[in-house]
């Protein structure tokens, strides 16, 4: 009697595993990253020199409100020096600047706030006038990128000779195009699909190969092992983020055609099992269709619309984002949360929170609005030799006398530092502030100036040249196809 075979199923528990934990990464690594600095606001980063108040203007007349810069200073300042309160324990004016004006990096901030669309036309503005400029990207997510490797994924998924073997392997990187914002990041995933469907038509025909013909029809078409490499390395020229998304991709694609070739071999066994003649696959004969393969007309298609969707995509971004600011190693210095109160919320226990976790080296914050308003209230109460920071309440004796003669004392309160105080200042705030920002936070948080790296060159002349350099992989295939005829 014939015993049933015994499968081991360690690789396709691995199989299963990468592909869940390559999937989850692959979108939720860009997903969970904070697009932008603060909540709720996007930074434009524009040269010190530039017209501000035109660009508010602009932004105005494309629906964008409530954008806080430089402008805003004097509103939050000019209470308080109308009543003389400039020095002293008040906030200094100079230093609340520098949330806007970085006279060392010459660079200008502004903050948008995140639900207001960047239209076409104020994009439009700003490269014409500003020298260059950035501003944050409010999603990881590109649209353009994903319809552009989509409808290349699908033109190669009609083209290839194993199409559940192509959608399993490239489709992943459609994702990553999306998810990766960039000249480089796109083109090495057109480049990868591109490179799929080579090795699918090289190695997934249905005639059989034995091992001597497969590595024979590799060393004649050496560009099957060349491709992969530079894909990769252009995946690293865009971000180093980029690089282990790419792996990720890889690992991706890897994982699930081989649990698709895995459960195909069990749905033919069966079939198989239930057959009087078991499946024939005949092996390749003829030396010619050893070292030549891929159709001609499918692989001029396939190459075609790599090379036109490689040049097409570079040329559209670069000249839709090349302005961007220069900075070494792509590293700007601008304000940044530093250290926020472990109590959510602007109540009396986490204003004093807030003082103890400041250091003296941070920029003004919310707590500074409402110190400043507690000093001009109580400030006339004050005796000279006391500070006005030291005291949470005012009051005042008021002394009344009955009809029988008896004077009673009573408590007349004037100010009271707690929680409908601070409530108070803030829901009066002067509006756009830089207090807006920080209230939308929603919680006191300090902030200070540090360097972070932003994606500036993602779009410049060098990623176009190296994207433009790529599309010449494509362009080789087809070159030496026409050739051999």
């Amino acid at each position: 009697m014939n015993q049933p075979k015994k499968y081991v199923f360690g690789l396709d528990i691995v199989a299963g595993f990468l592909l869940i934990f390559s999937f989850f990464l692959l979108i939720f690594v860009p997903m969970s990253s904070r697009s932008t600095l603060w909540k709720d606001y996007r930074i434009l980063f524009v040269p010190m020199d530039v017209n501000e108040p035109a660009i508010l203007q602009a932004a105005e007349e494309n629906g964008i409100t409530g954008v806080i810069s430089s402008q805003t200073v004097e509103s939050r300042f000019s209470d308080f020096e109308e009543q003389g309160y400039t020095g002293y324990p008040f906030t200094d004016k100079e230093r609340y600047s520098q949330w806007f004006l970085n006279d060392q990096e010459n660079i200008r901030y502004m903050y948008i706030p995140s639900d207001k669309k960047i239209t076409k036309s104020f994009f439009r503005f700003l490269k014409q006038n500003t020298g260059s400029f950035f501003i944050e990207n409010d999603t990881p997510f590109s649209l353009f990128q994903f319809c552009i490797a989509l409808v290349f994924f699908a033109v190669s998924f009609f083209y290839t000779c194993r199409k559940k073997n192509y959608l399993s392997a490239a489709f992943p990187f459609v994702l990553y195009a999306a998810f990766q914002r960039g000249i480089l990041a796109l083109s090495s995933s057109i480049l990868i699909m591109y490179t799929v469907a080579f090795w699918i038509e090289a190695i997934g025909s249905s005639l059989k190969f034995t091992r001597e013909q497969l590595l024979f029809r590799i060393k004649k078409n050496p560009l099957l092992v060349f491709f992969p490499f530079v894909a990769l390395i252009i995946a690293k020229f865009n971000s180093n983020i980029s690089l282990v998304l790419f792996i990720f991709a890889l690992s991706a694609g890897a994982s699930f055609t081989y649990i698709i070739e895995r459960f195909s071999f069990f749905v033919e066994e069966k079939i198989d099992t239930q057959k009087i003649h078991k499946t024939i696959r005949a092996y390749v004969m003829n030396p010619e269709s050893v070292a030549k393969f891929w159709h001609t007309r499918h692989l001029l298609i396939i190459s075609s619309c790599a090379l036109f969707f490689i040049v097409f995509s570079s040329l559209f971004l670069h000249f839709s984002f090349n302005k961007t600011m220069k900075a070494y190693q792509n590293t700007l210095y601008l304000p940044v949360p530093e250290t926020e109160v472990g109590i959510s919320g602007f109540s009396k226990e986490a204003f004093n929170e807030l003082k103890k976790i400041r250091t003296g080296d941070e920029l003004p914050d919310l707590g500074n609005l409402i110190s400043d308003t507690w000093n001009a209230k109580v400030m006339p109460f004050v005796r000279l030799d006391h500070s006005p920071q030291e005291i949470e309440r005012v009051s005042f004796s008021d002394f009344s006398v009955d009809e029988k003669g008896v004077v009673t004392e009573q408590d007349g309160l004037v100010f009271n530092f707690d929680d409908e105080f601070i409530k108070s200042v803030i829901s009066f705030r002067p509006s756009p502030s830089i207090e807006d920002l920080l209230y939308s936070q929603g919680r006191f948080i300090t902030a200070s100036y540090a360097p972070k790296k932003f994606p500036l060159n993602r779009y410049n002349s060098a990623a176009l040249l190296v994207a433009l350099v790529s599309a010449i992989m494509p362009l080789m295939i087809i070159l030496l196809r026409v050739f051999e005829k």
